[in-house]
């Protein structure tokens, strides 16, 4: 009888250990969520700092090339070469619409947009059947992995350089010793 109470007892703690180690496994589970979210909040954060920076400087090199192109334009307009180029062009506008209105007018025109429209068409139901299948969202999923991936990479680029300059600031300078 008493072996009965202590196996009974036994039972009893086994189970409260295992409520115990479920609400811990609950609460961590929760902890990490939170974390991963703050991860990706500042991952993303970082990525579009990066981002920033990055297109930034691609603006001002093309800015830069817009200058130089718009100083050539003005310089060209000023001699007279530029209304010559334009003739030029004009005439050659002139040309092709002279072709297009003959296609149009024999009918070519119309059988070249039928096919392109046959090509399309053959395009949206290959399309469609990607995304019936799955295999579209299959190479989603695997696109949107390797952005992810992209994303950790660049965020461990932006740490490391960040921590690079913290410690070039905080460092003092080394006295040679002569």
């Amino acid at each position: 009888m008493e072996e009965n109470k202590n196996t009974e007892q036994d039972a009893t703690k086994k189970n409260s250990l295992l409520d115990k180690a479920e609400e811990m496994a609950e609460k961590i589970s929760e902890k990490t969520g939170e974390v991963w979210d703050k991860v990706e909040h500042k991952t993303e954060e970082a990525w579009n700092k990066a981002k920033n920076s990055e297109l930034a400087g691609k603006a001002k090199v093309k800015l830069e090339g817009l200058k130089e192109d718009a100083k050539h334009l003005y310089e060209q307009a000023k001699s007279g070469e530029l209304a010559d180029k334009a003739k030029v062009k004009l005439e050659d506008l002139k040309e092709d619409a002279k072709d297009l209105y003959g296609q149009a007018k024999s009918g070519e025109l119309a059988d070249k947009a039928k096919v392109k429209l046959e090509e399309l068409k053959e395009d949206a139901k290959h399309l469609y059947e990607q995304a019936k299948s799955g295999e579209l969202a299959d190479k989603t999923k695997i696109k949107l992995e390797g952005l992810k991936e992209d994303a950790k990479e660049l965020w461990n680029k932006v740490v490391d350089k960040l921590d690079n300059e913290e410690n070039k600031k905080t460092t003092p300078p080394q006295e040679d010793a002569k």
